[in-house]
């Protein structure tokens, strides 16, 4: 009896024991299938990911990035417009102080390539664009009297300079009256006593006086007097005044001398 009890534990014992294997393998299989599952699962939701953060990039962010680079160096946008900067102030050649052509040129240097604007008697004249090397010549037709001249130039962003100092021209185109007072064109004179005369005339204030090309001054009234030492037989004179805008006036003169 005790042999045959052995027998039927020992058999228990081993059908227990398969029992338990195969409960076990069944759930190890379970749980490998299930990560597996879920490997596949995230493995596909990171493919699906990675396909939609490329398309954003090729078809979003790309094209905004060039859109943004294209806009900051377009010269249309806000971006060209932060110059606030004022261009120099344009420096030119003073004008003659007066002259007798309407016709003047005024020559200097300013910003390159920006606008030099001409301001003639208060108001805007003309205007030229600056050359590469900051050099510029313009014309410029004056009124007759005098005229106040200025400049100032405005760069590609719309900034202004401050406008240069007034310069002053006069157009003046009649010539200086000129009367010889005494003696008498074509006057007499003998001995030697009469052999030195005292030329005298009167012509406008502020012009130069050239008698036979010698300087002579005139008052304040533009009265002058200058002595000629006569030569025996007849002595040429020859008289000439001169403005600051270089109109002329002369008269010649003829004096006999006889000892």
């Amino acid at each position: 009896m005790a042999k045959i009890r052995r027998k039927i534990s020992s058999r228990s014992k081993i059908s227990s024991t398969s029992t338990y294997k195969n409960t076990s393998s069944r759930v190890y299989s379970r749980r490998m299938n299930s990560e597996k599952k879920k490997v596949i699962r995230q493995t596909i939701t990171i493919v699906a990911v990675a396909i939609v953060v490329l398309l954003v990039f090729i078809f979003i962010i790309i094209p905004g990035f060039f859109k943004l680079t294209g806009d900051f160096f377009d010269s249309s946008t806000p971006f060209q417009q932060s110059d606030e900067i004022a261009p120099q102030v344009p420096i030119f050649s003073a004008p003659p102080a007066a002259t007798s052509s309407a016709n003047i040129k005024v020559t200097g240097f300013g910003e390159p390539e920006s606008e030099l604007i001409l301001v003639l008697n208060g108001r805007k004249n003309d205007s030229i664009t600056i050359n590469e090397d900051g050099s510029f010549e313009i014309g410029l037709l004056l009124d007759e009297g005098e005229n106040t001249i200025a400049a100032y130039s405005v760069d590609k962003a719309e900034n202004e300079s401050t406008t240069t100092r007034d310069y002053i021209t006069i157009l003046d185109t009649e010539a200086p009256n000129l009367e010889i007072l005494e003696p008498a064109d074509g006057s007499s004179f003998e001995s030697r006593i009469n052999q030195s005369i005292t030329l005298k005339g009167k012509t406008d204030v502020g012009v130069k006086v050239y008698i036979n090309n010698r300087v002579v001054f005139p008052n304040d009234e533009g009265e002058f007097e200058h002595s000629i030492l006569l030569a025996e037989g007849e002595n040429k004179i020859e008289v000439h005044v001169e403005d600051k805008a270089k109109n002329a006036t002369k008269i010649n003169l003829v004096f006999n001398f006889k000892l």
